[in-house]
């Protein structure tokens, strides 16, 4: 029989689908009596088929010389799951009818480039089509192919009459045990049966037979469906696309007898053979020696598949990483970097393996194994355990997972989303009594199919005979390590520990392959500096007490010569209407080329050519002349006649410009502060919290002359450097990562980029290039993360504009709509940055322009200016040489890598070291942090800015290019002056430059994370928050939702905002944090740069404080507590006031406060221990399930959330071992402590 095709409706296909051929062709010398139909694709003939949705004709099928059987025009048809062909049945029992006692053979040549997903996509059939003419469920045969663990496999089904109990027993289905792995190229399948007889079922790919399992609904004797229902290619149940073939098709046969081997395997002829594949044979893999002791583990990315281990014709992938632990128990996997030691995500799966020589006692044992997904463990070559590969979690209604009850009395809980498998397996004995030590293997699969790469809690554990506890598994048979919180805990603490020095290892190995390119840059900027370098001849003082000095001697001196009552006039009545009125202008800019924030300046003349001042003549003068005019300000209301007098009087009598007066007093240097304030002042500095009650002691009692500078060397060289001073950098750069959806200038994370340069001392120059060149994953943490900015039409417009005031001082802002009106920076500015950034030309969009309506009716000419026309494409360049003092061009080749990069010249042109404002905006922007005002203010927006002390900046700044632009130190500069260490009672943040002394530094609060962590710290506890996301069951990938990790210090934090108001998607422990950290000035989302934040106080800050969820939490005597167990072994109130002082405040308490203190504690001292009798047990609370993504819309889960709400707004219960009255006076004074004016402002 031969059949072509034609459209069911013309005027539905393109006319490239008409007329598809389907004809004997090359498979001519095959033809049987007993074949009832076959397609091969390539030749016209009489009898149509239908085609309904698109299928491409004329795709080539196996040809030669891979098939050299084939024809070499050989074609074929490919669908791609949005068509199918029809052949309507002739009628009843016809050839294509099958029932009891009828053979059938069913093949076609199929070729997938990628596997289809779980659902069996159809290659030929007859029923089932949906057709309302027919019973649903009439499947007569079909000939199908379905995915599984990797492998294409061919499956067979029909269906039987549908019974009345069970819907689902009447389907019948066979799958190959063999498959072909996709992607492979053209295979020939076939599946043959006897109805009514299921042993004779048989399965071939590539002429080679399979076995396989009847998977649903079992081997039956009952006769299938038979009616008038139509043959399919391609497809069934009415198109549906979980049902339909992507993929390619050729020589489609049905036969009336089973065929035998030989007639199969004479179909497929192939240059190199069958590709038929199937499981390896499983083997416990030999890693090699493991030191003793120790417990290996391994990784390596990109296996074949998430959901089973590998094929016949796969290898192992590589080892990436390997370190050494001490347990089978780990609580995730390192971090993965780039070959610049920048984070990027793993390439999932990941394989990870842990292996170690383990010492188990003979006989029957239980193994226990837990782990997310696909993992099994070997025992000395046995596979003894397995876990599976579980279903993705989706959408957001699946089932809460309870929490298991322990497997054994006091066992660890199995932790969401884990599984865990608990099995029996007997250790022979061995050549000598007693125990061995054999080869374990862990390996399991983790990440893939969709499922970010997190293992969680992995966990290999013995129960020794069967019975009593459970044990991880380790090396050191003389520590066993329990299953239990109490010991586990801890232990993952360690390991923590243990994964972070493995990764700063790894992170600078890799990173150290760009040192050599560094070093140079750093040798040509040090020459550079050296010639620049202002010279600082001192004999004794340090060159920042000079250089204050310097200024202070200078000032007394001009004061000296001026009259006081002019002087007072001047800065009381003239200067603050220039100030207010005319400095925007023609100060901050150089509007019309002129400048009035100095006399030598007003004096001058702008573009006019006119002088703007003519002392004794205001009529001649163009700033009088225009303010009477109302020319100027460009205001509707202009200046009063009275502030105009003024003016003009001042003009009449000369325009003096005297120097403020300046009382001695008023110059006069704070005395240097004792040893606790500056242990304390220090230690917020540097590390960001206080010193511990040990090294508080310990520096205190120091009689060491010089302890003062060495413990700001200690400081500096501390790991909690890094995790203080990186919030500064957060708001510079404005990092805005959302936890939910995207919203407007949403971020990668790329804080796990800066933390790493800051733990890792990164150049404060290759930082900054490293951070412009966006690297690495934008979602895992690396650079490229800086480059995202949600919702915003123009994110490398907003990215040029966080670099350019973070980095040089310039603000940027206004120039995204339009010119800027108090600034020389235009809109062509910005976008030109931009398109360095982008590295090709950018137009900034219509959203992002002042619309001509804007300027229609004003009246007056606008302050605000639209000089770049609509649609202009501009062109990446640096506009910022005149601010700057570099230019591009050649000379900056040899400082970067990829001279045509324009976004590596970019960051060269910023940190190049001709580039003077770069290290004079950041040393100012540490100047500022330290002492609390800024020798530029403000310090983001530097245009028409006076410095207070010019020549300090600038050796400030060569001295941080002079030394490899190593932040600590500049901050060990500062540090190590008397200046920095002088009481903080100056006045520089509200005064001009000209009256900036910095005779002593400006009182200045903690900032909201030194709050936070100092509550921690000083109390002793660790922050117990959980995650920062919301999905805790690594079911969506992390360019949807992120992950931030489990915060140890509270610049970890973000803003926890969910727009649906849901309390299933509330983080009550996280958000009584996050409370404190607002009320004192933390943003969770920055939209746009920080420079500085707001230190107003308000009304919510001794509220939190006195009565907050978490400070009232900490401040308990809680059970098991560092404050609980201080009470109960101190052995004098004294004693115990001592501790509580040298924790809270750094200091030993005074004699005023000893009085007050210590009869308070003496009361009940003696008894506030109660007996072993009376102690009340606690009431221990159940684990609450876990509220995720895909969970999130269960109504439980509201419940869920709403009862962690309830227990963190209850807080720890108090240790029942303490009297209830003597405790409560204890809290109250550890409450005191908190909620006093010096725990929030440094000294």
């Amino acid at each position: 029989m031969t059949i072509n095709l034609r459209r069911a409706d013309p005027a539905r296909f393109p006319t490239w689908l008409a007329l598809l051929a389907l004809a004997v062709g090359a498979w001519a010398p095959f033809a049987t009596a007993a074949e009832v139909a076959r397609w091969d694709f390539d030749s016209e003939a009489a009898m149509p088929l239908e085609l309904h949705g698109d299928v491409q004709r004329d795709q080539a099928g196996p040809r030669p010389p891979e098939f050299p059987d084939m024809a070499n025009d050989n074609t074929a048809l490919r669908f791609e799951g949005k068509g199918f062909l029809t052949l309507e049945d002739p009628g009843p029992d016809s050839d294509f009818d099958f029932t009891n006692g009828d053979r059938i053979t069913l093949e076609a040549w199929v070729r997938l480039d990628k596997a289809g997903s779980s659902s069996p996509m159809y290659v030929v059939s007859k029923g089932r089509t949906g057709s309302a003419a027919f019973t649903r469920d009439n499947q007569n045969w079909a000939l199908r192919v379905v995915t599984q663990k990797g492998l294409v496999k061919p499956s067979f089904l029909f269906a039987t009459p549908l019974p009345k109990a069970d819907s689902q027993a009447h389907w019948h289905r066979w799958t190959a045990r063999l498959g072909f792995v996709a992607g492979s190229g053209w295979h020939h399948i076939a599946v043959a049966y006897h109805f009514g007889k299921p042993e004779s079922i048989r399965g071939w790919i590539d002429g080679e037979p399979t076995t396989g399992d009847w998977d649903m609904g079992g081997p039956t004797t009952e006769k299938p469906v038979v009616d008038d229902d139509a043959i399919w290619i391609g497809s069934a149940s009415g198109g549906a696309g979980g049902n339909s073939f992507q993929g390619w098709l050729d020589a489609v046969a049905i036969h009336r007898e089973i065929l035998d081997d030989e007639t199969i395997a004479a179909r497929f002829h192939r240059e190199g053979g069958p590709r038929v594949s199937g499981p390896q044979p499983e083997k416990m893999p030999d890693l090699g020696p493991v030191p003793e002791g120790r417990v290996l583990v391994t990784l390596a990315e990109a296996m074949p598949d998430a959901s089973r281990w590998l094929l016949q014709n796969e290898t192992w992938p590589l080892e990436t990483d390997r370190f050494l632990s001490d347990a089978f128990l780990l609580p995730r996997i390192p971090v993965r970097y780039d070959d610049w030691g920048i984070r990027i995500g793993w390439t999932d799966p990941v394989l990870l393996r842990i292996a170690g020589d383990i010492e188990l006692p003979a006989g029957p044992n239980r193994f226990l194994v837990r782990a997310r997904s696909l993992s099994r463990l070997w025992i000395d070559g046995k596979l003894v355990a397995r876990t599976k590969t579980v279903r993705s979690r989706g959408g957001n209604l699946e089932p809460i997972v309870r929490i298991p009850e322990p497997l054994v009395p006091g066992a660890r809980r199995l932790p969401f989303p884990q599984q865990e498998a608990f099995v029996e397996y007997e250790i022979p004995p061995g050549p000598q009594e007693g125990p061995q030590r054999l080869r374990v293997v862990l390996e399991l699969i983790v990440g893939g199919n969709g499922d970010r790469t997190e293992s969680g809690e992995v966990c290999v554990a013995v129960q020794p005979g069967g019975k009593g506890p459970l044990f991880v598994l380790t090396p050191d048979a003389a520590s066993p390590l329990a299953l239990t919180d109490a010991a586990i805990e801890p232990h993952l603490r360690r390991l923590e520990a243990l994964l972070t020095a493995f990764e700063d290892y790894v992170r600078r190995e890799v990173a150290s392959s760009q040192d050599a390119f560094w070093e140079r840059r750093h040798q040509m900027a040090r020459e550079a500096a050296a010639e620049l370098k202002p010279s600082r001849k001192t004999a004794s003082s340090h060159p920042i007490d000079q250089f204050v000095a310097d200024k202070i001697a200078v000032a007394l001196k001009q004061a000296e010569q001026v009259d006081e009552k002019t002087a007072r006039h001047f800065h009381d009545q003239v200067l603050p209407i220039l100030r207010e009125q005319c400095f925007r202008c023609h100060g901050e800019k150089e509007q019309g080329g002129l400048r009035l924030n100095t006399r030598e300046q007003a004096l001058s003349h702008g573009d006019s050519e006119l002088p703007a001042i003519v002392p004794g003549d205001p009529d001649a003068s163009q700033l009088i002349i225009r303010i009477r005019d109302k020319e100027m300000p460009p205001t509707e209301e202009g200046l009063s006649a009275e502030q105009i007098g003024i003016l003009e009087t001042w003009v009449k009598e000369g325009a003096v410009w005297p120097n403020p007066p300046l009382p001695p007093a008023a110059v006069a240097l704070a005395p240097v502060i004792d040893d606790a304030s500056f242990l304390r002042r220090a230690y917020l500095d540097v590390v960001g919290v206080g010193p511990t009650e040990e090294e508080a002691r310990t520096f205190l009692a120091s009689q060491d002359s010089n302890k003062r500078t060495r413990l700001i060397e200690q400081l500096l060289d501390d790991d909690r450097y890094a995790d203080h001073w990186i919030s500064f950098w957060l708001d510079l750069l404005a990092e805005n990562p959302g936890l939910l959806n995207p919203s407007l200038n949403t971020t990668g994370p790329f804080r796990w980029y800066l933390y790493d340069s800051l733990r890792d001392h990164k150049p404060l120059d290759r930082m900054a290039t490293e951070l412009i060149l966006m690297r690495g994953s934008p979602h895992h943490g690396g650079s490229a993360g800086f480059a995202l900015a949600g919702e915003n039409d123009s994110p490398m417009a907003a990215k040029g504009h966080i670099l350019a005031s973070a980095f040089l001082g310039i603000e940027l802002q206004c120039a995204r709509c339009h010119d800027s009106p108090y600034h020389s920076t235009t809109q062509e500015d910005l976008y030109s940055v931009a398109a360095m950034l982008n590295r090709k030309q950018l137009a900034p969009p219509k959203t992002s322009r002042v619309p001509d309506a804007f300027f229609e009716g004003i009246g007056r000419p606008s302050l605000i200016k639209v000089t770049l026309k609509p649609g202009v494409q501009v062109q990446p360049k640096w506009p910022f040489a005149q601010f700057t003092g570099v230019e591009d061009g050649p000379h900056i080749d040899p400082l970067v890598q990829s001279p045509d990069d324009t976004r590596e010249r970019l960051a060269a042109l910023i940190t190049a070291p001709q580039n003077h404002r770069f290290p004079q905006v950041v040393v100012n922007h540490l100047w500022n942090r330290l002492l609390g005002a800024g020798i530029v203010q403000p310090v983001n927006d530097w245009e028409g800015k006076t410095p207070s002390h010019p020549q300090l900046l600038q050796w400030l700044a060569q001295d941080l290019v002079l030394h490899d632009y190593d932040l600590r130190h500049v901050l060990r500069r500062i540090m190590t002056s008397e200046m920095y260490q002088r009481e903080a009672v100056g006045q520089n943040r509200l005064a001009a430059a000209q009256q900036r002394f910095f005779n002593a530094p400006d009182p200045r609060r903690l900032t909201a994370e030194q709050v936070v962590d100092s509550l921690f710290a000083a109390t002793g506890r660790r922050m117990e928050t959980g995650e920062l996301t919301f999905v805790h069951d690594g079911a969506e990938p992390m360019r949807a939702r992120l992950t931030l990790g489990s915060p140890s210090r509270a610049w970890m934090f973000a803003g926890l905002n969910n727009e649906r108001d849901r309390p299933s998607l509330s983080m009550p422990r996280a958000q009584a944090v996050v409370d404190v950290l607002e009320a004192f000035g933390w943003t969770g989302t920055r939209q746009q740069p920080i420079a500085e934040r707001s230190t107003d106080p308000n009304l919510l800050q001794p509220g939190i404080l006195a009565n907050g969820v978490l400070s009232m939490s900490l401040t308990r005597a809680a059970w098991q507590t560092p404050l609980s167990q201080l009470a109960l072994t101190t052995d004098s109130p004294g004693a115990l006031l001592d501790a509580l002082f040298l924790r809270f405040r750094s200091r030993y308490p005074s004699e005023q406060e000893k009085a007050i203190f210590v009869p308070a504690l003496a009361a009940g001292f003696d008894d506030r221990i109660l007996p072993v009798d009376q102690v009340k047990s606690l009431p221990e609370e159940l684990p609450l399930p876990v509220s995720t993504w895909s969970n999130h819309l269960v109504p439980e889960a509201n419940t869920i959330q709403e009862e962690w709400q309830r227990r963190v707004r209850r807080g720890p219960a108090a240790d029942p071992r303490l009297e209830a009255k003597w405790r409560e006076v204890y809290e109250d004074l550890v409450w005191s402590l908190v909620n006093d004016r010096e725990f929030v402002w440094i000294p």
